[in-house]
């Protein structure tokens, strides 16, 4: 999953949204020299990957995108898991629009700018000029960061072409996210619920799902 499914996942916890962020900078063990909440949000952050990667229905996306984009095939589809999360925000968020979620969000990480890595400090800046996180739910949102990806990242195709493939394969994309990530939120609820119980807090974003039904 991407930043957006990452923070949404983190609940109403803000340093967890923090560790949950810069998940993908903090390599080795060197989460252990974290604030206790921020290290676990870290941890949390390699759950929801190591879940993600290893489930079957993402399996099967990733053989269909892996022609277009080889090794990278997990990427992009991280991406366009994020852009269906913005897309269709209010099936998982009734609550708290998208607008407010990542304007809360970029509030509350300049507020904790200090446990900011580097590279990350600079990436904020970039999603809060652009607002990247909002703007993921647009077509255009998603070519602008898929762009800057492609510019900075070393990744095989540009926006527009990446944009592209996922127009010409969105059914079946947007169905493969519907049936995962019911059970990814299942999976990171169950996740948090066996860590460490002191660090547990209320969790106001996070929805049960029955079926096909959404509820609070």
């Amino acid at each position: 999953m991407n930043f957006l499914a990452h923070i949404y996942l983190s609940g109403n916890n803000k340093l967890l949204m923090i560790g949950n962020f810069i998940g993908d900078t903090v390599k080795g063990r060197k989460y252990e020299k974290l604030q206790p909440i921020i290290r676990k949000g870290v941890l949390m952050h390699r759950a929801i990957d190591d879940f993600t990667d290893r489930h079957p229905v993402n399996a099967r996306v990733r053989k269909l995108l892996h022609p277009e984009f080889g090794k990278y095939a997990g990427v992009y589809l991280d991406m366009y898991y994020d852009h269906f999360l913005a897309a269709g925000w209010d099936n998982f968020s009734k609550d708290v629009s998208l607008t407010t979620f990542c304007n809360r969000f970029y509030f509350d990480a300049l507020i904790r700018y200090r446990y900011l890595p580097f590279k990350v400090r600079t990436l904020l800046y970039a999603f809060i000029i652009r607002n990247s996180l909002k703007n993921y739910s647009k077509p255009g949102g998603m070519e602008e960061s898929l762009e800057f990806m492609y510019r900075h990242s070393g990744l095989p195709k540009s926006g527009k072409e990446a944009v592209k493939c996922l127009e010409n394969n969105y059914s079946v994309l947007q169905d493969a996210f519907y049936e995962f990530f019911p059970l990814l939120v299942s999976h990171t609820r169950i996740w948090r619920e066996e860590s460490d119980s002191a660090l547990q807090v209320p969790d106001l974003y996070l929805l049960q799902y029955t079926g096909e039904t959404v509820r609070v």
